[in-house]
């Protein structure tokens, strides 16, 4: 029988409520894990160390431009756009210094990566919770899960590099594993539909995997209607 959306939502969030410890550990962890991943690939492409960090008083950035931007639909893409922390290396062969690259964090992609860790934490819990599952079943519902938290985590990236105008995208992170700058950009627009995209994937993954344990066994494993359960009374059909 299929369950509706809504059922298999409960039933989803009962797993995660039952399981709540692990799900938040999950979320963050995997959220921090994502942006140390970030720092290490710049630090390994580039072979360098990060030699600053600048803290940016965001409160006080979005609340300016609120006040000062006379159209309100204009207000969220450029509160997007607005830095919370910046951690770089700063090359001072040139005056004052220019920022060759740096991780930028954006509250804003910080909420996207962080909806998309509990998505994938779900998904992780779900699976367990699930031991009735086949291995079949699990290995496809994982790789479904992996290929949504795919592109959700290449559209979120937040790194900049002095080539790619040294504004943060998710772009860079193809310009590094050297994909040419040109193309990179021709590419930019499509962002949003992958990320849209990995999001779908994981929430339909996590419907999937949240249907209901066949009835039999307390565990969710069944007999089947051919098999004999012994007991202690004898065996019965």
């Amino acid at each position: 029988m299929v369950l509706a959306p809504a059922s298999r939502l409960m039933t989803a969030g009962r797993a995660v409520r039952s399981r709540l410890g692990l799900w938040l550990m999950l979320s963050v962890g995997l959220a921090a894990g994502y942006y140390a991943l970030l720092m290490a690939a710049l630090i390994v492409r580039f072979g360098t160390l990060p030699n600053y960090i600048t803290f940016y008083n965001w409160p006080a950035s979005v609340w300016k431009i609120f006040r000062s931007t006379p159209s309100f639909s204009d207000v969220p893409p450029i509160v997007a756009q607005e830095y919370l922390i910046e951690i770089g290396y700063m090359n001072y062969d040139f005056g004052h210094g220019i920022s060759e690259w740096a991780l930028n964090i954006l509250p804003y992609k910080v909420l996207q990566v962080l909806v998309l860790t509990a998505l994938l934490a779900a998904n992780i819990v779900l699976l367990r919770s699930k031991r009735h599952c086949s291995t079949g079943k699990r290995l496809k519902m994982g790789a479904a899960s992996g290929l949504g938290a795919g592109f959700v985590a290449l559209t979120s990236a937040t790194m900049s590099w002095v080539v790619c105008c040294a504004t943060p995208s998710w772009i860079v992170g193809l310009s590094m594993l050297g994909l040419s700058v040109s193309a990179s950009f021709w590419i930019e627009p499509v962002g949003p539909y992958l990320s849209a995209a990995g999001y779908l994937i994981l929430a339909v993954t996590m419907l999937v995997i949240a249907d209901p344990a066949p009835e039999g066994l307390p565990d969710g494993r069944t007999t089947g209607r051919d098999h004999k359960i012994s007991s202690a009374k004898g065996v019965h059909a």
